[in-house]
């Protein structure tokens, strides 16, 4: 194998939006009934001469061994999510199941630096 860096290729992201994780629960809303936790990322970027918006609505939940009914309430309490706020579905949305423990530090690492950077930039008085 031969690999080498090839030349720089501007990406048009305006923006990286990482919203409040929602916790979902499995009966009352305790510790212990944490079920799931939705993670809300919104990227904006240009496309043409518009400003476009994708979201990530990723769904990280503690079973590792989830039926596939359970896997799909999952889905249904994330596309509720999305309709309380206003959300629509389409090719600008992605819901995902984050069922890998490789995507799920890779998720947690991406949080962290936006709180660093975010931390960085905002001012505080």
């Amino acid at each position: 194998m031969n690999l080498s860096l090839g030349n720089a290729i501007a990406v048009s992201t305006n923006f990286i939006k990482s919203n409040p994780a929602v916790p979902v629960y499995n009966g009352e809303q305790t510790p212990e009934n944490l079920y799931a936790v939705i993670y809300h990322i919104e990227i904006g970027y240009n496309q043409g001469a518009s400003q476009e918006l994708k979201q990530y609505i990723i769904i990280d939940y503690k079973e590792f061994d989830l039926s596939i009914d359970s896997k799909n309430q999952l889905i249904e309490v994330a596309k509720e999510y999305c309709a309380s706020k206003n959300i629509e579905e389409g090719n600008n949305l992605e819901i995902a199941l984050l069922d890998n423990e490789e995507a799920e530090n890779f998720l947690e690492k991406v949080f962290n630096n936006m709180k660093v950077i975010r931390g960085l930039i905002t001012k505080k008085d």
